[in-house]
């Protein structure tokens, strides 16, 4: 079985680079030590609406916390890439559903449902112009093996551009994604 986890310091990496994202935010609201998780909404087993799960110690320190949707691997889910905020609520415990005991570490999560957030802030400046075309030529494009036409997209092709993530079979689509 291959292993696809970050190592430790990959992941503090990209921890870093989503919370410098935003600080600029988080130094505008005059929090610029602002709690910030990146999380993944999901849809719990039985529930019709999304949810983040929080642990206890994520959430009891009595503090608002700021969140980015982000897969596992913390890679930005929301193109706009949207701050959420969710306001501290000491009565979490009594309000909130939790999961199961995680079997291996006896940890639980809250379950909060995503409509409980607020937006505080979506990147407008995040647009197609921000990929890094330097580092790209787009004279490797025009291989008739690789450039198809529209009609000819696959599915793999429109969930890579969906989900920002490298997973086509065209070279140039991976290399456009990444470099982002």
């Amino acid at each position: 079985m291959i292993n696809t986890t970050d190592k430790p310091e990959d992941k503090r990496e990209k921890l870093r680079k989503l919370r410098e994202f935003h600080q600029e935010t988080f130094n505008e609201l005059d929090s610029p030590n602002a709690l910030f998780i990146p999380k993944m909404a999901y849809r719990p087993y039985g529930k019709t609406d999304l949810h983040i799960g929080f642990f206890a110690s994520e959430i009891s320190k009595g503090e608002d916390l700021y969140v980015e949707f982000c897969s596992k691997e913390n890679v930005p889910e929301d193109p706009l890439r949207r701050l959420y905020k969710w306001r501290f609520n000491p009565h979490f415990e009594e309000e909130y559903e939790k999961t199961e005991p995680n079997g291996v570490t006896g940890n639980v999560r809250y379950l909060v449902p995503v409509d409980e957030l607020t937006v505080v802030k979506a990147a407008e400046e995040v647009k197609p112009t921000a990929i890094r075309t330097k580092d790209i030529s787009f004279d490797d494009f025009s291989d008739a093996d690789t450039d198809l036409p529209i009609d000819q997209l696959t599915i793999r092709d429109l969930a890579a551009i969906l989900l920002q993530r490298p997973v086509s079979n065209k070279k140039w689509l991976n290399q456009l994604i990444s470099n982002k």
